[in-house]
């Protein structure tokens, strides 16, 4: 027995047929006019998930990159203070050098320990200087003040610990340097001979003393009316300034050494990022060509299915006996 024939199959598929075929057209629309093929999970679950991992990396290296920028501001910050330190000390050597000559008097000799009092004050103010951020540069991991007086009245440093570190490849850099690394420390006081009898004109005992009080050691000593003080006091100042000379070169090397390592790390960070975003581009941006095309094919199909499905649906018994 051969069964009934139905078109209520047919009609139905047919449809279901125009249904999908509308529902892909509007996702292609939205996808053209999104710019976006995933949006959510149920768009392409295995590229969703790849995309989330990648932007969270992204994010991450956002992070490392603002800490990055900061840490590179500091040590600009800090080399262009070091530097006018440095020219500070430079100036400081030819003042010496010109009151270490017998020729001059007191009067000039007062005049230049005049001018290298205006120098300690301008190290000191570069001393405290600040970064972008508002923190101290040379006072590590405190706060300002960095240099404060102790109990002789001789600079002493007020910070805390080292300078701030940024991660870099798995290790941090200081972003920057401080006080002691950079102006040296005041060593103590040797103590006294008991069994040596004081005597005015004796030197004291040569000592380490930081940039500032090399500075102000300088500007006592320019005024020193002693001869034998006189000659020690300047012979004194003249290499604690030589040896400042040096430790600042070092400390201005060192900061440039991690200012070029950062910046080689930024780069690489920078490409890596550019290779994060280009990759979640691939999984979630749309190929306009593609969509375009995709979108023109299935507006054709659409349109066949729907002018096939209208004359079919007009069929019927009578047309075919008329």
């Amino acid at each position: 027995m051969i069964p009934p024939i139905s078109t209520r199959s047919g009609h139905d598929a047919a449809v279901r047929r125009l249904t999908d075929l509308s529902r892909q057209l509007a996702e292609v629309q939205q996808q053209i006019s999104t710019g976006r093929k995933v949006v959510r999970p149920g768009d392409d679950p295995v590229a969703f998930a790849r995309a989330a991992t990648l932007k969270r990396a992204d994010a991450s290296a956002d992070v490392q990159r603002r800490a990055m920028d900061a840490a590179g501001s500091r040590l600009s910050a800090s080399e262009t203070a070091l530097a006018s330190i440095a020219d500070i000390m430079a100036r400081a050597k030819e003042l010496a050098l010109a009151g270490r000559n017998a020729s001059l008097n007191a009067a000039d000799r007062t005049i230049l320990a005049n001018e290298v009092g205006e120098l300690l004050s301008a190290a000191r103010g570069l001393a405290e200087a600040r970064g972008p951020d508002g923190e101290a540069l040379f006072a590590g991991a405190g706060l300002s003040p960095s240099y404060g007086e102790d109990s002789e009245g001789l600079a002493a440093w007020a910070g805390l610990g080292t300078s701030p570190r940024v991660a870099v490849q798995g290790r941090t850099l200081a972003a920057g340097i401080a006080g002691p690394e950079a102006f040296g420390v005041t060593a103590p006081l040797p103590p006294p001979d008991p069994m040596a009898a004081p005597d005015p004109l004796r030197p004291p005992p040569p000592r380490a003393r930081n940039l500032f009080d090399a500075l102000a050691h300088l500007a006592a000593s320019l005024t020193e009316a002693r001869p034998a003080l006189f000659e020690a006091g300047m012979d004194e100042a003249l290499a604690a300034i030589d040896g400042h000379i040096d430790r600042l070169a070092a400390a201005q090397a060192t900061l440039g050494t991690r200012a070029a390592r950062l910046e080689a790390e930024a780069e690489r960070l920078d490409k890596a990022q550019l290779q994060l975003k280009s990759e979640v581009s691939k999984l979630e941006d749309t190929d306009m060509a593609a969509a375009i095309a995709r979108l023109d094919r299935l507006g054709v199909v659409l349109d066949a299915a729907q002018a096939s499905f209208a004359r079919v649906s007009r069929l019927s018994l009578w047309d075919e006996l008329r």
